[in-house]
């Protein structure tokens, strides 16, 4: 075997080691890229799942609000035979959605600390609330809640955005005038 043999053989190992080298970390970044969006799209169907269990028996759904830059939300509930408020807030500086409880008509107001339900969470109107109008024909029999949410997965510019909206009925709402359901909890920090 000659040198020049010898430098050919090398030169061509190592392009092809490069090759390969190269397809490896794309599969690896394909594979983290999709992992991600995996847990991203996992944790805001489990916090809708919780959510769809509450609100489908809610009493009652207050209009949504801002308060300084973030959005809320409230619904009324029972948990052990106890008038329960919930608390939805999307804290838009954090991109979180977060859940907070307290009993109604206890006096003075306790809410629970805020628990994270999802995150890495945008939006521009993140809670719509619909009234219900049993006397139109076309009319929502049920007070509905809906959620609108673009969750972010991935960082470093590699990351994507997906658009979730979802439409929770409260079957127990018994009056369209619910408006201020639990809404003293937007006074409590």
């Amino acid at each position: 075997m000659s040198l020049v043999e010898l430098i050919v053989a090398m030169t061509l190992m190592a392009a092809v080691g490069a090759m390969f080298t190269g397809g490896i970390l794309q599969v690896y970044r394909s594979l983290n890229k999709t992992d991600s969006d995996y847990t991203a799209q996992s944790q805001l169907n489990q916090a809708f799942g919780t959510l769809d269990r509450e609100i489908r028996y809610a009493k009652s759904v207050s209009t949504p609000a801002t308060v300084g830059s973030d959005f809320y939300v409230e619904y009324l509930i029972q948990i052990n035979n106890v008038d329960t408020c919930v608390e939805l807030r999307l804290n838009t500086s954090g991109g979180l959605l977060q859940r907070r409880t307290w009993a109604q008509s206890v006096t003075p107001l306790a809410p629970s600390t805020w628990g994270v339900l999802a995150s890495n969470v945008t939006a521009t109107t993140p809670f719509t609330v619909y009234a219900l109008d049993k006397q139109n024909l076309t009319g929502y029999r049920f007070q509905r809640l809906t959620l609108n949410f673009t969750s972010t997965s991935g960082g470093g510019g590699t990351g994507t955005s997906r658009q979730t909206v979802v439409t929770f009925a409260a079957l127990n709402a018994t009056a369209s005038d619910n408006a201020s359901t639990c809404i003293e909890g937007r006074k409590v920090t």
